[in-house]
C-alpha cells in the first residue's frame, strides 16, 4: 500500500498527464469540485476536501465525513493530522494556491465533533462553499463518485451481452433502452 505522500504524488502525476480530462463523470459532482477548487474567497474548502479524500484513499474503512477523532467512532480519523502532515508539504512542494495552514483551525471547522453532513450548519463564508464540500463528502461516502465512474463500463458490458445476442430473451424495446442509456452516458463525456 502506498503512503499518503505517495498517493498524493501519484494523483498529481496522473492529473498533470491528463490535464484536459476530468476523471469525474457525474456533472453535478464535477461542478461541485470545480466550484470548491476555484473559489478564491475561501481556500479552506480545498484543504478540507483534500485531507478527507486522502484519508479515505489511505484508509478505505474510514467515513470520509468524520474527520474528528472526538467523534470516537471506529471509522473516524484525524483530518487535521492528514492536513498538516501530508497536505501542507504537498501544497508547498507544488506551489498550489491554498491556505498556508490547516483548514481545521478555521472558525467553521475548529472545535467540531460531528459528522460532516449537508444538514450541518458550518458558519463560514461563502456558505455555498461549505454546503458544496459537505455534499461532496456525502457523495463520496454514499459511493456516488464510484457509481458514476462505473456506469459507462456497466452499460457497455450489458450492451455487449444483450445486443449481440439476437436470440436472447430480452425484448427489443429493453435493448433499445439500454442502447439509449449508453449513448446518453457517452454524450456527457
Amino acid at each position: 500500500m502506498a503512503s499518503p505522500s505517495e498517493i498524493l504524488d501519484l494523483a498529481y502525476q496522473r492529473a498533470a498527464e491528463n490535464i484536459k480530462t476530468s476523471f469525474i463523470e457525474a456533472t453535478s459532482i464535477a461542478d461541485g469540485v470545480e466550484y470548491v477548487c476555484r473559489n478564491l474567497q475561501n481556500r479552506a474548502g480545498v484543504r478540507l476536501l483534500m485531507a478527507c479524500l486522502l484519508a479515505k484513499v489511505d484508509r478505505p474503512e474510514v467515513d470520509v465525513r468524520k474527520p474528528y477523532t472526538e467523534i470516537e467512532d471506529d471509522d473516524s480519523f484525524s483530518g487535521r493530522t492528514y492536513d498538516e502532515q501530508y497536505i501542507t508539504p504537498f501544497i508547498h512542494d507544488h506551489g498550489l494556491p491554498c491556505n498556508p495552514t490547516t483548514a481545521f483551525l478555521t472558525p467553521a471547522l475548529r472545535n467540531r465533533n460531528a459528522t460532516l453532513t449537508p444538514d450541518l450548519n458550518l458558519v463560514g463564508r461563502p456558505p455555498r462553499l461549505y454546503q458544496t464540500v459537505l455534499q461532496l463528502l456525502t457523495d463520496v461516502h454514499q459511493g456516488m463518485v464510484l457509481f458514476h465512474r462505473l456506469r459507462l463500463a456497466f452499460l457497455e458490458a450489458y450492451q455487449e451481452l444483450v445486443l449481440v445476442e439476437p436470440e436472447s430473451a430480452v425484448s427489443q424495446p429493453l435493448k433499445e433502452v439500454f442502447l439509449a442509456l449508453r449513448q446518453a452516458a457517452e454524450s456527457r463525456e
